[in-house]
């Protein structure tokens, strides 16, 4: 399983640079730190409670919590790249699999990394009911 797993990694590693394309570094930067849960396709893992970027990101961009809540998650806000690194992905992000809306900026995600919004879990769980209550449903995670 173990060598299994390193191989994959490595062959995301070495085939970085070739699937990057028209985005360079950005889609880079989606494919080493993102694309392990989101997938190369955005399409997520229902098992993983991932949701596809195309029915959600766009929701969840529209949300100030949501907002707050994609600069925390565990591929984001654990990382070595800068804030405007981050933004470009992030934008990214929203131009493929969403209606393009909402950039990040830098200082936004300077911002939005500074506030604390302890276990990520439960402030995920927060940004689905709040979209629930608008009438849009997110994969729930497996995790108690």
């Amino acid at each position: 399983m173990t060598r299994m797993l390193l191989t994959a990694a490595l062959t995301c590693l070495t085939a970085a640079p070739l699937w990057a394309g028209e985005h360079g570094k950005t889609r880079s930067d989606y494919i080493l730190h993102c694309s392990g849960c989101h997938t190369l396709t955005g399409e997520g893992t229902v098992n993983g409670g991932i949701p596809a970027f195309p029915d959600s990101i766009q929701h969840i961009a529209g949300l100030e919590n949501g907002r707050t809540y994609m600069v925390h998650v565990p591929g984001v806000i654990s990382n070595d790249m800068s804030d405007a690194e981050i933004a470009a992905v992030l934008n990214y992000i929203l131009d493929q699999w969403g209606e393009g809306e909402g950039h990040f900026s830098a200082d936004e995600v300077t911002a939005r990394r500074a506030q604390e919004i302890g276990d990520v879990v439960v402030y995920r769980r927060r940004v689905v009911e709040e979209l629930r209550a608008d009438g849009v449903e997110l994969a729930e995670y497996p995790w108690p």
